[in-house]
């Protein structure tokens, strides 16, 4: 005879959902009845970093690794001034009329504030627009599993900073020579910040200090769009030209720091890895960590909110699938589509 799903212990049921790595499973598990849903608690503690949804609106939510939409509602203001400047470990950080700078975790809800932009210097506010100031915002960790985590911004291209939790203001490095810095990725507590040129500035909130990297043959970056990140030991630069006329994978040229000689390199295959680029938020994963995701591949986004702007690249055969039949849904707080990998902790 066999047993009700109700009434099997609640070891046995605590065990299963162990072995669910996927958050959407874990979700659905808890659905199955009222006794699965109080035998394992609400927040799991066991998952694996999970693979990046897209936002396409401030509700919908592109899974590209199970094409399907899921709906959140983000407790979002309605006003045109509050905007989602990006996202990192899975917050999302959430500039509100124009001043306050709020991360949110759209998953649990939790909410934490940074100090207010009004907490820089005069020299630093004066003639910076609000669609310009705040760049890009990154974290040193989850806010959620580490209390003494960081925040490092760019501000207007020109200017690096930081704060700490319980920081009342910002705090800014002391970086010489007139750089225009795009773009930044943190690594075992410290802070990547790469310019238009390919310079590196590697910024340690622990001072603060900043060594700055010069590169010993040039890269002219000016004309292109470009984002960081780690792939394991690897610091990656995907570069886009938004050209006319050009396949979507001419546009993408990928670089690979090369510590030793100091030099970007451009490399032709992620191996085992996959990429997840936008202007906002970008992510590297291997897919032995997901089985069932291919391998090499770029899922990419820019701030160009067209529907030919969002896809997947395979480098192995350079073909591209491109995710047009998605409802794109222009949302003034949202402004592009972001990268954002679900973190229920």
């Amino acid at each position: 005879m066999g047993v009700e799903r109700a009434e099997l212990p609640q070891e046995i049921i605590e065990l299963i959902s162990k072995r669910l790595t996927i958050y959407s499973d874990y979700l659905r598990f808890r659905c199955v009845c009222r006794t699965w849903n109080s035998c394992v608690p609400k927040t799991p503690l066991h998952l694996p970093p999970q693979l990046p949804w897209l936002i396409l609106s401030h509700n919908s939510f592109f899974d590209p690794s199970t094409h399907k939409i899921h709906h959140l509602n983000l407790p979002l203001s309605a006003s045109p001034r509050t905007s989602i400047c990006g996202s990192s470990f899975g917050w999302l950080v959430i500039l509100h009329q124009i001043s306050e700078v709020l991360l949110l975790n759209p998953i649990t809800h939790v909410s934490l504030f940074l100090p207010s932009l009004y907490t820089f210097p005069k020299f630093v506010r004066e003639g910076l627009g609000y669609n310009l100031f705040l760049n890009k915002v990154v974290l040193s960790s989850s806010p959620s599993l580490c209390d003494d985590f960081a925040a490092f911004v760019i501000l207007n291209c020109r200017q690096l900073a930081f704060c700490r939790k319980g920081y009342d203001s910002w705090v800014l490095f002391n970086v010489n020579g007139n750089h225009l810095w795009v773009d930044v990725v943190s690594k075992n507590g410290l802070f990547y910040v790469v310019s238009t040129k390919g310079m590196i500035a590697v910024c340690d909130v622990e001072g603060p200090r900043v060594s700055i990297i010069e590169m010993t043959s040039s890269v002219n970056l000016s004309k292109e769009t470009f984002c960081v990140m780690f792939s394991g030991e690897d610091m990656l630069l995907v570069s886009q030209r938004l050209l006319q006329g050009v396949s979507h994978r001419e546009r993408f040229r990928i670089l690979k720091m090369d510590w030793n000689m100091l030099n970007w390199k451009e490399i032709h295959t992620l191996g085992e890895n996959m990429l997840f680029v936008g202007s906002r938020s970008s992510v590297s994963f291997s897919t032995v960590d997901f089985g069932g995701c291919p391998p090499n591949r770029i899922y990419f986004t820019n701030n160009v909110f067209r529907k030919d702007n969002l896809g997947i690249i395979s480098l192995s055969d350079e073909s591209v699938e491109l995710l047009a039949h998605y409802t794109l849904t222009y949302d003034v707080r949202l402004g592009c589509p972001i990268w954002l990998t679900p973190n229920p902790q």
